[in-house]
């Protein structure tokens, strides 16, 4: 999920209202709420598949983060917004089924802030994946039990520590 740019995107309040619109780096360089997704995709044998954000890119570049995540796009739903994602990321489809919607605490970043509001989703693919190789440096399965053991190794996105937490939540059975 680069920063920055033109694409236009619903700028909204804490309760999910449309208030706006404004670009990706707008929202970013004032801080605004916008709308966001985030997918994880469990593979055969019940591994998650996450993605290494490029070096290159100019948000916390090189950190690892869920299956795939990106920007609702002005008048997108987070389910369009997350299959488009997939598509774009990983080249794959999946049958994505929402588990739940959060209002992120802002995520700052030198003078940048990411304020969002994130739908998180879930499949299941054993699809090849094709990387979009401008956003991501490579994918990786990984076992539920080292997701849920220290990241020192894996430095990851804040976002995608406070997402897998709680999609962890969710997946368990006990809830």
């Amino acid at each position: 999920m680069a920063l920055g740019g033109s694409e236009p995107v619903d700028r909204v309040d804490e309760s999910d209202s449309i208030v706006g619109s404004s670009t990706i780096s707008e929202c970013v360089e004032r801080g605004l709420i916008h709308r966001a997704v985030a997918v994880v995709i469990e593979r055969p044998g019940g591994r998650i598949l996450l993605q290494r954000r490029s070096t290159r890119d100019n948000w916390q570049a090189g950190m690892w983060t869920l299956s795939c995540t990106g920007h609702v796009r002005k008048g997108e739903t987070y389910e369009a917004a997350a299959n488009r994602e997939l598509m774009e990321e990983l080249g794959i489809a999946a049958r994505l089924i929402f588990l739940k919607k959060y209002l992120l605490p802002p995520i700052v970043e030198g003078s940048r802030t990411e304020h969002e509001w994130v739908g998180l989703f879930a499949g299941a693919s054993g699809a090849e994946v094709r990387i979009d190789p401008v956003e991501l440096d490579s994918v990786r399965e990984f076992t539920l039990r080292e997701l849920q053991s220290p990241m020192d190794a894996v430095p990851m996105t804040p976002d995608a520590v406070m997402l897998l937490r709680e999609y962890h939540k969710l997946a368990s059975p006990t809830g």
